[in-house]
């Protein structure tokens, strides 16, 4: 049988499977829930991680039962090394049909191996944030990534829970809310069907999902798009902080990234950058600020990239990687500049 490699895409919401051949064709491509361990417990997520690659195995025509050369993880929650440990040497143990070598990385850093050789920033804002600096010497500095009860700024899961602190704090009297809350009042009793929003409570606690809370950011789009105040302002807010965490990580960035044509390659991962036309403003004016300051010297022009592919793919060229082997992909094919701007 013609050799084959696997690559994982493990979100807070959504993960993607792939089985790619040895010439880099996508030969099957499954979906399945969340797959990060610190959200769900590793059971389940070895589970689902088994269930989806086993399946993706079955569409590409391959034996579910023959292992691929490599599996490549990129999963959200894939940093801290005890933990990623654990994963493989379970992975290993158990589910030695998968795959004969298993390797993870953080969402992050598949989402670059898709996009570029280069080096850039990976700037994700979905379920939860994270930021990553990438050097093209393969230096790595990051900002965030610390999960919804020490960060997640930016995320849609923030942007969700400062819309109802907003609405709670105004019903209390605690803070004048910066616009009416009308709409995101009713948002919420819609969205979560309650009829009050002590209804909310068990959202919050005993039934608390983060991918259901995220979720009500989609609402939040859709006000914002519609022109509410209060869903601009969040969302503006949102831009003001990823372009910080951009911002943090500028002091680190090898000065031959500035140089490229596109300028600083920044890879935008995640649902909420559909709203970019309400985060713009907030972002540019953050890098303006953060451009005057010494870390940026030579920072005259970036981009914003998204993926035409699933980091999958970038995970599958790193598991690939890890046992000598090469992937052949043509990494300018996975990729759209959605946006550019050039610093006056």
């Amino acid at each position: 049988m013609a050799a084959l490699f696997g690559g994982v895409e493990g979100g807070g919401t959504h993960s993607t499977v792939v089985v790619v051949s040895g010439d880099g064709r996508i030969l099957a491509e499954t979906e399945g829930p969340c797959t990060n361990h610190w959200l769900i417990g590793s059971e389940q997520c070895l589970l689902r991680i088994e269930r989806m690659v086993s399946e993706a195995k079955s569409k590409a025509g391959a034996d579910p039962r023959v292992p691929l050369l490599s599996l490549g993880l990129s999963l959200s929650g894939g940093d801290q090394e005890d933990a990623i440990g654990k994963l493989l040497e379970e992975l290993h143990r158990r589910f030695p049909h998968l795959s004969r070598s298993f390797s993870i990385t953080t969402d992050a850093v598949g989402a670059m191996a898709t996009a570029t050789d280069s080096g850039g920033i990976v700037l994700i804002s979905g379920t939860g944030s994270n930021c990553k600096l990438i050097n093209p010497d393969g230096s790595e500095t990051g900002c965030g990534g610390w999960g919804h009860m020490m960060g997640d700024e930016g995320s849609a899961f923030w942007i969700a829970h400062r819309a109802l602190k907003v609405l709670f704090d105004s019903m209390d009297n605690l803070e004048e809310p910066p616009h009416d809350v009308g709409y995101v009042r009713e948002a919420m009793l819609d969205y979560f069907q309650i009829q009050d929003r002590m209804g909310l409570l068990p959202h919050l606690y005993r039934s608390f999902h983060k991918a259901k809370f995220a979720g009500f950011c989609q609402r939040l789009a859709e006000g914002a798009q519609a022109g509410d105040p209060l869903c601009c302002h969040l969302f503006h807010k949102a831009g003001e902080v990823l372009a910080r965490h951009v911002a943090a990580v500028l002091p680190k960035v090898h000065t031959s990234l500035f140089q490229g044509e596109l300028g600083l390659p920044i890879i935008c991962v995640g649902s909420v950058w559909k709203s970019w036309d309400r985060m713009q403003e907030g972002f540019i004016q953050v890098l303006t600020q953060a451009r005057g300051g010494a870390a940026g010297r030579g920072f005259s022009r970036f981009s914003l990239l998204k993926l035409k592919r699933s980091s999958a793919l970038g995970g599958a060229r790193l598991g690939a990687r890890s046992i000598g082997a090469a992937l052949p992909l043509d990494c300018a094919s996975n990729v759209d500049v959605f946006y550019s701007h050039s610093f006056q």
